[in-house]
């Protein structure tokens, strides 16, 4: 699902997280949270949470998988991104008065809302 380096995943773990945050457990979210948009390291959290370095990671590792998990179930992430590329192409071909094109990613984009 992303390019695997560091910075593709975690920008897509932000992304699911803001997006299926609430189906998570409170702590799995809280962790995330800590670790991903306060930028605290896995001793940070442990220190914070009252527990160790290895179980805030088991914790983080968990929910990046349930958020994974949960967008390859619900899919909402990948279409909202092919829908953003879609509206980015007909904005370029209207731009450039080519209306064939732009009928076609009309159809295009008609299909990820089926």
């Amino acid at each position: 699902m992303f390019g695997g380096d560091d910075l593709s995943k975690n920008l897509l773990i932000c992304d699911l997280l803001e997006l299926y945050g609430r189906l998570l457990t409170e702590k799995q979210s809280r962790l995330l949270e800590l670790y991903y948009f306060d930028d605290l390291s896995l001793s940070e959290i442990a220190e914070n949470e009252g527990g160790s370095r290895q179980g805030a990671m088991d914790v983080i590792k968990r929910a990046e998988k349930e958020l994974l998990k949960i967008e390859q179930t619900l899919g909402l992430y990948s279409r909202n991104k092919e829908q953003l590329r879609l509206i980015d192409l007909m904005n370029k071909e209207l731009e450039q008065g080519n209306l064939n094109n732009i009928k076609s990613l009309l159809g295009d984009f008609e299909k990820t809302i089926s």
